[in-house]
């Protein structure tokens, strides 16, 4: 691969220079992964994923440009196993650990390893992967390891999300068309200066929902005429009320990732890429707000998203914020320009294998970086029939104990709602 990273590509990796966007995905498992059998692993999917094997290099007219020339393998980092609950103190580091751009790989692994049972940590660069296309490559992984009859076939290399969905919105296209002819002065140099994280720290909660809670809650939703994602998003957004203690009619804002896989063509597939959208939807808290009513209206919301046509607007606003994030030299980052209270990436119920022979893929855990003003970034994932949940916070921006009451709130209303002792 060798092109110009398109606008949102473009826009994301500029955030990177400000913090970190990276994703990281933990996957735990059961069985004995050796250093050898995942290093053979890592060199196939570095080959079937074109996106696993890049750089960014820097032209001249301040362009940034993917490259796969003179790219290292994905580093692998071996550490032993200290407990079930290792893997949260390294997830919190990899959060804010930056990933070399300008050497590449734009990922990274860490394996924590024990006999009977390993965690693997996946870390990469929000601008080349999301979190379903993690998912996908700890497959690819675990099958290649604990299924040596199986497919091996590479991947093609499929276009960007702004170039896929120029059928599908003639004013996107016709945007992408204008990006790829500004002239030079348009295109303002990159942040050269070294960040400093030290000041910033970042926590995890983890937590999940047996079979039976999980069923439970998906049949009332279903009762309801919502949806678990919608259901999670109330409960989380009647317990930031409840903490903050607001007394009057407040608005609270809630940001959705949404898949785009089933929206582009041609199908995405498997591949390892970036295909979400990421609306933000306002939601009016009182008093006398009710669950399953906070729950509706976070489905309804969402779903205009699709009827109205507006699936593909970030894509559409990636050139206006990139050419607006600069005053003078200084980079402003748009995460900080946006208005949200919380996020919610809901990775929903994941169509993967969890047996590969000797390995048990047990359980997946995902959260990203974020930017330093949001609070809570809550990721879910559904892995055979149990939903597993962690909680990413700044510590700067919200006290440990805020987060544990509003944890246990949350958690409490989903409980009552769905009729079932998930606390």
């Amino acid at each position: 691969m060798n092109r110009l990273l398109t606008p949102t590509e473009h826009l994301m990796w500029l955030s990177s220079q400000n913090s970190p966007e990276n994703v990281v995905l933990c996957a735990t498992i059961k069985g004995m992964l050796s250093v050898k059998q995942l290093t053979d692993a890592l060199a196939w999917v570095q080959r079937r994923h074109s996106r696993l094997g890049l750089r960014i290099v820097v032209e001249q007219n301040n362009r940034p440009r993917f490259v796969s020339e003179n790219v290292p393998n994905i580093p692998l980092k071996v550490i032993p196993r200290q407990g079930a609950e290792h893997w949260c103190q390294v997830v919190q580091e990899e959060l804010l650990h930056p990933i070399p751009w300008n050497i590449g790989p734009l990922l990274r692994f860490v394996l924590l390893q024990s006999p009977n049972e390993a965690n693997l940590i996946l870390t990469f660069d929000h601008c080349i992967g999301d979190g379903i296309s993690a998912a996908y490559l700890i497959r690819d992984i675990l099958r290649y390891i604990g299924e040596p009859d199986s497919d091996r076939s590479l991947l093609p290399d499929l276009p960007p999300i702004d170039e896929l969905i120029e059928t599908a919105s003639d004013t996107v296209g016709q945007d992408n068309k204008e990006w790829t002819q500004l002239p030079e002065v348009a295109l303002l140099t990159h942040p050269q200066q070294k960040q400093d994280f030290s000041d910033w720290q970042l926590r995890l909660l983890h937590w999940n929902f047996s079979h039976e809670d999980t069923t439970q809650l998906v049949a009332r939703c279903r009762e309801q005429q919502t949806t678990v994602h919608g259901a999670i998003c109330a409960s989380f957004l009647l317990a930031l009320a409840t903490e903050k203690n607001l007394q009057l009619e407040t608005v609270i804002y809630c940001h959705s990732p949404i898949n785009l896989r089933k929206y582009l063509h041609p199908p995405i597939g498997e591949n390892f890429g970036e295909y979400i959208t990421r609306p933000t939807t306002s939601h009016t808290i009182t008093k006398s707000s009710e669950f399953w009513d906070l729950a509706r209206d976070v489905k309804h919301k969402l779903n205009l998203v699709i009827t109205e046509g507006k699936l593909f607007e970030d894509v559409s606003r990636a050139r206006s914020l990139l050419s607006n994030c600069y005053q003078g030299d200084r980079f402003v980052d748009f995460r900080n320009q946006i208005t949200v209270d919380l996020a919610i990436t809901n990775m929903g119920r994941l169509n993967i294998p969890h047996q590969f022979n000797d390995l048990e893929l047990q359980e997946l855990y995902v959260t990203v970086t974020g930017p330093k003003t949001l609070p809570i970034i809550i990721g879910v994932v559904t892995l055979k029939g149990r939903m597993c949940l962690t909680w990413r916070y700044p510590e700067s921006v919200l006290p440990n104990a805020s987060a544990q009451r509003i944890k246990l709130e949350a958690m409490q209303r989903l409980s009552d709602a769905a009729q079932t002792k998930m606390i």
